[in-house]
């Protein structure tokens, strides 16, 4: 029997499938070469792509659930018990207000859509946020990599960035298709553990791994009939691929980025995420969702008071953090010719209470908030929907999380209405169409 790691003087003659499978065994990014092998069937018939550069993606996800009157959906004619403590400011689009405590965000709504009238039924459930209440509880990146095949530009398609929590990757649709994991962003950790040989994988055992496919090369000739040896040989070849490439490992690795644009982006893991999300889809990944979950304490964005703290957070940290990230990823997304080409959406799984409680904050309330979306030709500086005087209800155009889902998909090259494949995953929604 051949062991990987050891010396021999085999020449690949008598190379057995079990072998095979055994050396196929090394991991990265969460996958194995088996997953690699059955991905060959969504590489066969990818769908067709857009002219020019491909769509894609960067999700953020505020978990925990943002309050829209304090950010995108502010009421300064209210009652202060539900306008709040915090005052609106006027952005560069005329007629367009949000709350005061975003206000570089305001400069680049020439850039945005504000769809006010999204509504669920869910509370504390990212996961049907995320995946658009489907079935599959699979991310959208995950549904895209399964519709579109993997990514011809020799990048990972599918990265979540951040901490774990409401982590939805494949769900049903199998590990084939789980994102890679970045849990910290910040440079610290310059060389990502998936894209390097693990220490007791030495450069003469990888060696040895590679000339293995030698081996397989020479002895398919006799198992011309056993199909799954081509297969498995081309699919352990794309993972060795990946695995050494140098345009995968460059594009993780913040330390490449001038000091000033990472200080721009903000010290906070947030911001250092929007900077390796951009990097990403620069290097051609199709989906990057950013997880704001649980920076700097407690569960991201939630503000109940009592056992959490209240709207003070929005002053301090989660407003300005916001404002300094997402803003400074659209400025560099445009300046890079990027964002005609890049979806930025901006969510969290729902609202805030319209009226503030005793302790000061907001409750949980998933009838009616806000996203925001930029790029890939949504229709900047405009409103679509909106809430009641109260923001407690959609006044007019409500939005579900299917339509929702629909519209993403719709954005990101998906023909919602031609294309069977995707009925699983939106039901009979339809894309929002004033977004599209």
């Amino acid at each position: 029997m051949l062991h990987i790691g050891k010396p021999t003087a085999r020449n690949g003659q008598d190379v057995t499938r079990r072998e095979i499978l055994r050396v196929g065994g090394l991991g990265l990014l969460g996958v194995t070469l088996g997953d690699w092998w059955r991905s060959r069937d969504v590489q066969a018939s990818p769908s067709p792509q857009s002219r020019g550069r491909e769509p894609s993606c960067i999700f953020i996800f505020l978990s925990g659930g943002p309050s829209h009157l304090e950010t995108f959906d502010p009421k300064p004619n209210a009652p202060v018990n539900i306008r709040g403590p915090y005052g609106t400011i006027r952005t560069n689009v005329p007629g367009i207000q949000i709350g005061e405590l975003l206000p570089a965000l305001a400069q680049h709504m020439d850039k945005c859509a504000i769809l006010r009238s999204m509504t669920s039924r869910d509370e504390h459930a990212g996961t049907t946020m995320m995946s658009g209440a489907s079935k599959s509880a699979a991310s959208y990146g995950a549904v895209l990599t399964k519709l579109k095949g993997f990514s011809p530009s020799g990048m990972p398609p599918f990265a979540h960035v951040g901490p774990g929590g409401y982590l939805p990757g494949a769900g049903t649709l199998g590990t084939t298709y789980n994102p890679v994991l970045v849990a910290d962003p910040s440079g610290k950790q310059v060389q990502l553990p998936q894209f390097a040989l693990r220490a007791e994988v030495s450069a003469n055992r990888f060696d040895q791994r590679k000339e293995l496919l030698g081996g397989i090369d020479r002895v398919r000739a006799q198992w011309h009939a056993n199909e799954a040896v081509g297969k498995m040989d081309t699919s352990y070849q794309r993972a060795v691929d990946l695995l050494t490439s140098d345009k995968v490992r460059a594009a993780f690795d913040l330390a490449k980025e001038p000091e000033d644009l990472r200080t721009r982006y903000g010290g906070s893991t947030f911001g250092q995420s929007c900077i390796l999300a951009r990097r990403l889809v620069e290097a051609g990944t199709r989906f990057v969702q950013i997880n704001w979950y649980s920076e700097p304490a407690w569960h991201g964005w939630d503000v109940h008071g009592a056992d959490l703290p209240g709207l003070a957070r929005m002053e301090s940290p989660l407003c300005p953090r916001l404002d300094q990230g997402l803003s400074t990823l659209l400025e560099d997304l445009q300046q890079r010719g990027l964002l005609s080409s890049t979806l930025v959406v901006v969510t969290g799984e729902f609202g805030r209470t319209p009226t503030v409680n005793k302790y000061g904050g907001r409750d949980h309330w998933p009838r009616c908030f806000s996203v925001l979306f930029a790029g890939a030709g949504v229709p900047a500086g405009t409103l679509v929907g909106a809430s009641d005087n109260q923001g407690g209800y959609p006044a007019n155009r409500p939005v579900t999380v299917p339509e929702f889902a629909a519209t993403l998909y719709r954005l990101l090259g998906i023909n919602t209405n031609l294309d069977p494949r995707i009925r699983p995953f939106i039901g009979d929604a339809a894309p929002v169409a004033e977004l599209v």
